[in-house]
């Protein structure tokens, strides 16, 4: 690898002496052999030939950050980008483009063979420079490519027999808590090992970096004695001891308003940051009889998958449940899909918050626990690497979606699935999935299909497809649950201009992990709660239902530590016995590619027809698409929108297109109403 940084170098030296792409590609050719051709090329396609100016107008936000994120692919550094910048924008523009830059370099997914240099030059440091090295890095990709060679060394240490003290001093030498939870749970593992109870044996080899330990009675005492310096009257009831935080319970004087205290995080960081361990805000919220302090633990415990899963008992196909989480009082709280009030999730959170351990554990877990006749599922993972270990489970309806395409598709699937059952409903005579079990179980089962999209921002920024998967979701939202099809939507970037409050009003259940503002916790929560701004990441989350709030531990898989069991488990999900015969719908039908995206050609023709007036006259494939979408209950605006990218702010040229869509419906016997 230390020869392609060589090639890299030389490559941008020719560019910026002024060499034509033409030029550089001859000599390279060359002068290379043919194995080092392919990665010579990749470098010169990525360089910038076309000499743009330094200075140039941006008409919006949006195209400046796409500028600034052709830059960053270009390999410019960040300080050339923003000089170059600095000539273009104004004062507004400049402090945006300091904040894309940051989130680009965070947030960017590098090519193969960025991450492979990555690697190269990471794998050659020994773990002290490695760890310096990590807490440098920026980009996510580099930075998981970074715990992998930790995680290496650590496992080699491991096997080594290094003893506890040589973890927690690996983990007393940086601020990183992922690298900290790491070498906490190497030192738990070898406490198991030499037969001793981990927390003791954790707590006895960090008695020399801890300050002194503070009971939580004595927590709730400094807590009162800071609020009666603000003069606010507050006495200490009691403390409860979970895996991430103690809660501190206190009762306010007579008079005193919860307002007074609500916003007063900032003021505990102040005043007891350093004495009670809070770097951030601590939770602050009412519960009955008193209002609550949640302060984080100065050791947390990881809360393990393999130690809550249960998949001995009976199968319940009445009641399906995900994992949950472990909430303070140390009791484990698991979501049952099958209640009313949970049905759909909406969740999300930042990264390092934990979601994505949380939607693997619980994919994991129905797999492992519900064969494929009482539980399927549909998976929409854009990101590619989310659900990538779960494409060869005999529960998928359709395979793993990795783009907006694929995703729309899949939706559309679930759309007709929905329709399917509620025809079967009405001929059986019941409401919903729980009726149509009970009547005909153990002879008959309606399975339940669960649906993850790992990424829903992406699918609704999606020119293209972003119409027909929020129509197709909208849908599924307002009446799939009471036909077993459950939809989990997460996302890192909660935005309330792209999941609309439609969207987010149906979602009955929500799991908000750590956000990076109070304003997304109120996209996922609602009703302006804020609370999940205050959450301390690393699956700390709350869950949310119509009637209760509670902060749960979620679950720790550690697939990357323990591919063995993960391994296992999925092995187990693909081989298990499955004892239940399954309805099966008669009726869905294999949809075509027009009908799930806006191809160009059709957008073209519309665009042509209407600047020169010529007569729509409706292919065979338009046609089709147009049955099939009415008679998935699209209304006709939708089907103009869906087929010909023509909605009813077009004037004249929509009435032309809805006219000839109505006489094409009509003429193939639909009825007023179903138009």
């Amino acid at each position: 690898m230390e020869l392609d940084n060589y090639i890299y170098k030389a490559i941008v030296h020719a560019h910026d002496s002024g060499m034509s792409k033409d030029e550089i590609l001859e000599t390279t050719i060359a002068n290379l052999p043919d194995s080092l051709h392919d990665n010579a090329i990749a470098i010169i396609d990525n360089l910038d030939f076309n000499n743009e100016q330094n200075e140039r107008d941006f008409n919006n936000l949006s195209e400046l950050f796409n500028y600034i994120f052709y830059l960053v692919n270009q390999n410019k550094n960040d300080e050339a980008i923003l000089n170059q910048l600095s000539n273009s924008c104004n004062l507004e523009q400049f402090e945006f483009a300091k904040y894309a830059l940051r989130y680009i370099n965070i947030n960017r997914i590098p090519s193969a063979w960025e991450l492979d240099n990555v690697h190269s030059e990471l794998v050659k440091l020994d773990i002290d420079e490695l760890i310096k090295k990590c807490e440098t890095i920026k980009n996510f990709a580099y930075k998981e490519v970074a715990y992998r060679i930790i995680l290496q060394h650590l496992y080699r240490a491991f096997c080594d027999n290094k003893p506890i003290k040589w973890f927690i001093d690996i983990a007393r030498s940086t601020t990183d808590e992922t690298i900290i939870k790491y070498c906490d749970r190497a030192a738990v593992m070898i406490s198991k090992a030499q037969g001793v109870e981990p927390i003791e044996a954790l707590e006895s080899a960090k008695t020399d970096i801890e300050q002194p330990n503070i009971t939580t009675s004595e927590s709730g005492k400094l807590i009162v004695d800071t609020l009666a310096e603000f003069k606010i009257a507050a006495e200490y009831i009691d403390a409860q001891c979970g895996p991430t935080f103690n809660r501190i319970k206190i009762k306010l004087g007579k008079g005193v308003s919860f307002k007074k205290i609500q916003d007063f995080g900032n003021d505990f960081v102040q005043q007891l940051g350093d004495t009670l361990n809070m770097d951030t805000p601590p939770m602050v919220s009412v519960v009955p009889g008193g209002a609550a302090i949640d302060v984080p633990r100065r050791y947390r415990e990881i809360v393990y998958f393999k130690d809550y899963a249960d998949f001995s008992s009976p199968i319940d196909i009445h009641n399906i449940v995900i994992p949950g989480g472990v909430g303070v009082d140390g009791k484990y709280v698991d979501i049952p899909l099958s209640d009313e009030n949970v049905t759909h999730i909406l969740g999300g959170g930042r990264t390092r918050g934990g979601k994505s351990q949380f939607e693997k554990a619980a994919i994991l877990y129905l797999a492992r626990r519900y064969p494929p006749s009482v539980v399927q599922l549909a998976l929409s993972d854009v990101k590619r690497v989310t659900f990538s270990k779960f494409s060869k489970l005999p529960h998928l309806i359709a395979p793993v979606a990795k783009d907006a395409e694929s995703s729309a598709k899949l939706f559309s699937l679930l759309v007709e699935h929905m329709e399917a059952r509620y025809r079967e409903f009405e001929k059986v005579g019941v409401e919903t999935i729980a009726e149509f079990n009970r009547k005909h179980y153990p002879d008959l089962i309606m399975t339940r299909i669960a649906t993850w999209a790992d990424e829903c921002f992406d699918l609704l920024t999606d020119k293209v497809h972003c119409d027909f998967i929020e129509l197709d979701m909208m849908k599924l939202l307002a009446k799939a649950g009471g036909a077993g099809i459950h939809i989990m939507l997460y996302t890192q970037r909660p935005d309330k201009n792209v999941i609309n409050p439609l969207i987010r009003s149906n979602f009955p259940a929500k799991t908000a992990f750590a956000t990076t503002r109070p304003e997304d916790s109120c996209i996922i929560l609602g009703d302006d709660n804020t609370l999940a701004a205050n959450l301390l990441g690393y699956g700390d989350f709350l869950y949310k239902t119509s009637t209760k709030i509670v902060r749960l531990q979620a679950l720790y898989v550690g697939d990357a530590e323990e591919p063995e069991y993960f391994e296992k488990l999925l092995e187990e999900a693909i081989n298990q016995e499955d004892i239940y015969n399954a309805w099966q719908p008669k009726d869905i039908e294999e949809f075509s590619h027009s009908e799930n995206i806006n191809s160009s050609h059709k957008d073209d023709k519309a665009k042509f027809d209407h600047s020169f007036g010529f007569e729509i006259k409706l292919d065979d494939e338009s046609k089709n698409s147009i049955l099939n979408l009415c008679r998935r209950n699209y209304r006709v605006d939708e089907i103009v929108k869906a087929i010909f990218n023509i909605s009813r702010y077009d004037g004249k040229s929509y009435k032309k297109y809805r006219t000839v869509v109505e006489n094409f419906l009509s003429s193939q016997g639909c009825e007023e109403d179903d138009i």
